[in-house]
């Protein structure tokens, strides 16, 4: 009996240490549908590698409500093959909020909504010179205790521009204070098909830290770049 009691009161500390510790949007194109608790503030920072072009990428999560944050992303862009004018600038800087719509411990899944409004900030040449709206569903499934699968479906619409489907699907494996993922992602409309690969790693330092080292390559495109984050929490 007293070893049962033991292996219980393993199991509830072990659970509560998963469900306190940080979890990101980075460095996969999954967004997971969980949110930032009220009270806490989040930062997910990154810089992004390609041959010609080096990008850094900052999002705000800030939980206001039970079941809703609000998120500031921004990215920094410097561009080598821009020589007639600035070649670095930040891009339009994009406002939006997560919100909860299903968490069921008992069907190990959970559902969010995403949505973003894309506000034309940046100089013309960084910028999609008007207003966009990107939104995506987010959902998740527990499939082992130390390992899930992710899936994103969106749509978004620039005002002058036709609009664009997005999908993304993940699998991350915990393994310790690190996590390997694996992901499909890419986007179409009636012009466009691209479809991508990523994979990565990433590293808990603690409860409220987090390291991450990704790569990305195209499957139908010249896509490739690599990734290195640093994401922290404070309340």
């Amino acid at each position: 009996m007293k070893n049962k009691f033991l292996i219980f009161l393993y199991l509830i500390l072990k659970s509560s240490a998963i469900y306190s510790q940080i979890i990101t949007d980075r460095p996969s194109q999954t967004d997971s549908p969980l949110l930032i608790d009220k009270g806490y503030v989040q930062i997910e920072t990154g810089v992004s590698i390609e041959e010609i072009q080096s990008k850094i990428n900052s999002l705000v999560r800030i939980g206001i409500l039970n079941g809703v944050e609000v998120r500031i992303n921004s990215n920094y862009i410097i561009n080598d093959e821009i020589s007639y004018q600035k070649n670095s600038s930040f891009a339009d800087f994009e406002l939006g909020s997560k919100f909860k719509l299903l968490d069921n411990d008992k069907l190990n899944t959970n559902i969010s909504f995403l949505t973003y409004l894309s506000i034309p900030t940046a100089p013309e040449v960084f910028s999609n010179n008007e207003y966009g709206f990107l939104n995506k569903l987010l959902v998740s499934h527990n499939l082992t205790s130390d390992s899930q699968m992710g899936y994103n479906i969106g749509y978004n619409k620039f005002t002058n521009y036709d609009g664009l489907y997005v999908y993304s699907l993940l699998y991350d494996k915990t393994l310790g204070s690190f996590s390997i993922f694996f992901e499909l992602f890419g986007n179409s409309n009636s012009n466009i098909s691209n479809s991508n690969f990523n994979s990565g790693i990433t590293y808990l330092i603690d409860n409220d830290k987090q390291l991450d080292l990704s790569m990305v390559k195209g499957l139908n495109n010249d896509l490739f770049f690599i990734k290195l984050g640093f994401s922290f929490r404070i309340y």
